[in-house]
């Protein structure tokens, strides 16, 4: 028992990979010191800027590959309006933690009203975008969205914890399951938003935060060939991985969704290349 006069033992932290609804270290092993964001703090001398942080390996990226295709088709079939309820209650929790964010309060304001707009879209948009097509015959000829299904999302990290909940939440709402690539300098925030996914009711497997060498994850990302879309801001990366990206993404006839950054909300339009259009024929 420690008395008042004595140290206290620094728990140091780890951060881990957020993984099937679970949190995991790497099967590398591998840890990266990071030196944390937010200032320190006086504790008996010690030094509180120990932050470790888990890098996802290959092997970890195809792991979360499995789970998060047996989770998309359940994803998907739910409501457009249960999905809305799991991401406002996602909003819920991010503004309920904020204190817990290294960042400023208005960031995570910013990135709450992000989610709530994104919620909003969920029993909106498969109405704006599908439709009713005239056809010469006597027939009902109508199309419908359904997901693209397993996403790869590389938000800007100059964006923050705006672009992570900008490239999940896009990406959710319309049904698909995601994988978030993170900076390893950015782990203290990717656990505090991995802490608030993990109580806000969003099934294991749906998303998936890996803290990594973004590019270096990516390249092995580019050769999965069971990857439907990669959600890329270009800022991420650089002009040679940017290419590299584009040249496997239509050798296997992956989708790229390039988007400027977060600053402003996924239009409709980009939402629809989150998607596919299904034609059904029916007989009138």
């Amino acid at each position: 028992m420690i008395g008042p006069s004595q140290t206290r033992i620094l728990v140091e932290k780890t951060i881990k990979l957020y993984v099937g609804g679970k949190f995991i270290r790497s099967e590398s092993g591998r840890v990266d010191r990071i030196t944390p964001t937010r200032p320190p703090t006086d504790n008996a001398g010690a030094d509180p800027r120990d932050i470790y942080v888990c890098r996802a390996s290959r092997k970890d990226f195809r792991d979360a590959m499995e789970l998060a295709r047996k989770a998309q088709a359940g994803w998907a079939g739910r409501s457009g309006y249960n999905r809305g309820q799991i991401l406002y209650r996602l909003a819920e929790m991010l503004e309920d933690r904020a204190e817990a964010f290294p960042v400023a309060r208005e960031q995570v304001h910013a990135a709450v009203d992000r989610v709530v707009h994104h919620a909003g879209w969920s029993d909106k948009i498969s109405s704006l975008l599908s439709s009713l097509n005239p056809v010469a015959t006597a027939h009902v000829n109508y199309s419908m969205l359904r997901p693209v299904g397993v996403v790869v999302a590389l938000p800007d990290p100059a964006d923050g914890l705006l672009g992570m909940v900008e490239a999940l939440s896009a990406a959710t709402v319309m049904g698909n399951t995601v994988h978030l690539f993170v900076p390893l300098e950015s782990g203290e925030l990717a656990a505090a938003l991995s802490e608030a996914l993990a109580t806000c009711d969003m099934p294991g497997g749906v998303v998936n935060v890996l803290t990594t060498d973004v590019t270096g994850l990516l390249e092995w990302a580019n050769h999965h060939d069971d990857l439907d879309a990669i959600y890329l801001a270009a800022a991420a990366i650089d002009d040679d991985a940017l290419k590299a990206t584009q040249l496997e993404a239509a050798r296997v006839m992956r989708r790229l969704i390039l988007v400027d950054g977060a600053a402003q909300p996924a239009s409709a339009l980009t939402l629809q290349r989150l998607a596919e259009v299904k034609t059904v024929w029916m007989s009138s």
